[in-house]
């Protein structure tokens, strides 16, 4: 089975192919960004390297959340 790393930044954990991130950072995300990212995610986009835009624009959100907090724009 592959594996990619975890999308939050300066994580490198291991995760399965359909995960977004590590179980510790994907429950620090708000729900609503968990909901947008696991319904635009299309079985096999890591291997075609084709995510949909609902995808990209989810995972943006997610980023742009973390710099957000880690910024201490919200809490």
């Amino acid at each position: 089975m592959s594996t990619h790393t975890c999308h939050w930044p300066g994580c490198n954990r291991p995760v399965p192919p359909a995960k977004w991130g590590c179980r510790p950072h994907w429950y620090q995300l708000p729900l609503e960004i968990r909901m947008r990212i696991s319904a635009a995610y299309v079985s096999g986009q890591e291997i075609t390297k084709t995510p949909s835009r609902a995808y990209i624009e989810a995972a943006r959100e997610a980023q742009d959340w973390i710099r957000a907090k880690q910024q201490g724009e919200c809490a």
